[in-house]
C-alpha cells in the first residue's frame, strides 16, 4: 500500500509537469530587456527560483523513493541452480573401510539444490519451505495434491533453519531423501521388510504414494528480499537399487525451468 501511494503522488507529478511544459509557453525563459518587461536582476532572480524549485522537486522525489532507489542498486539476488551432483549416495557407514570382498551399499539417497546469492547484498534469516506438492500415480493422469507441513527445511551442514547468504556465497539444501527398505520385527517376532521411504522436503510418501511423478515447488523466503521460488519435478517406480548408478536409471529428477 505504501508503494502504491508513492506510484499516485508519482503520476500527479508527472502530470502537472505535463501540463506545465504544454500550457506555459517556453519564450517567457527568453530574456528581453526593456522598460516595460522584467530588468536584468529580476531576470536572474527568477531564474534562480526556478532552479531552486526543480531541485526541491528532485529532493522530494529522493525522499520518496530513496529506499526503491537503494534496492535498484544494492540487495540480494538468489539464484537456483543444479548441482553438478543433484542426488548422490550415503554408503552403509558398516562399509567405511572395505575389503576385497566387501561390496558397499547405499543406505540412503538424496537430492540437493544449491543456492546463490549473485547481489551485493546477503540475504538475511533466508529459510525455504515446501509450498506446494502434487502427486500423479504411475499409469494415471489425475493429479493430487498432498498437504504440506509449513516446517522450514534444514540446511546442509547446519541444523538451522535459517542462515545468512553472503554477497557471492552459495549455499546446498536437501530437498528429497530417499531411504532403503528396513528390516524390523512384528509383535509377532516375524521379520518383515519396510519398503523404501521417499519424503520430499519433510513430507513421508507412505507406500501408496511411492510410484509415480511428483511436482514440488519450493520457496525462499529472507529478511529483505521477496519470497522467490523454483520447482522440481521427481519421478520414481519404487525400486530400490543398492547403488547410485543402478537407482538413477529409475529415479529422475529435474529443476523445472
Amino acid at each position: 500500500m505504501r508503494k502504491l501511494y508513492k506510484i499516485s503522488a508519482l503520476v500527479i507529478i508527472g502530470m502537472i509537469g505535463y501540463s506545465i511544459g504544454n500550457y506555459i509557453p517556453m519564450e517567457i525563459f527568453n530574456p528581453n530587456f526593456t522598460d516595460e518587461n522584467l530588468t536584468k536582476s529580476d531576470y536572474y532572480r527568477l531564474l534562480i527560483a526556478i532552479i531552486s524549485a526543480i531541485i526541491t522537486f528532485f529532493a522530494v522525489l529522493v525522499a520518496l523513493f530513496k529506499e526503491d532507489l537503494r534496492e535498484l542498486w544494492k540487495r540480494p539476488f538468489i539464484q537456483f541452480c543444479t548441482p553438478d551432483e543433484m542426488t548422490i549416495e550415503d554408503l552403509n557407514s558398516s562399509l567405511e573401510s572395505e575389503t576385497a570382498s566387501d561390496i558397499p551399499v547405499a543406505k540412503r539417497y538424496y537430492s540437493r539444490i544449491e543456492v546463490k546469492n549473485i547481489g551485493n547484498m546477503p540475504a538475511l534469516n533466508a529459510e525455504i519451505y515446501l509450498d506446494k506438492l502434487e502427486y500423479i500415480p504411475k499409469d494415471s493422469t489425475i493429479s493430487q495434491n498432498i498437504e504440506c507441513s509449513g516446517a522450514a527445511l534444514n540446511w546442509n551442514g547446519s541444523e538451522s533453519h535459517t542462515i545468512i547468504i553472503p554477497p557471492g556465497g552459495k549455499k546446498l539444501i536437501k530437498i528429497v531423501e530417499i531411504l532403503a527398505p528396513e528390516k524390523i520385527s512384528t509383535p509377532e517376532s516375524e521379520k518383515i521388510t519396510k519398503p523404501p521411504l521417499l519424503t520430499i522436503g519433510e513430507i513421508e510418501n507412505n507406500k501408496e504414494t511411492a510410484k509415480g511423478k511428483w511436482t514440488a515447488t519450493f520457496s525462499l523466503y529472507a529478511q529483505n528480499l521477496k519470497p522467490i521460488s523454483f520447482t522440481v519435478e521427481i519421478e520414481w517406480n519404487g525400486i530400490w537399487k543398492t547403488r547410485l548408478t543402478e537407482f538413477k536409471k529409475l529415479y529422475k529428477i529435474a529443476q523445472k525451468i
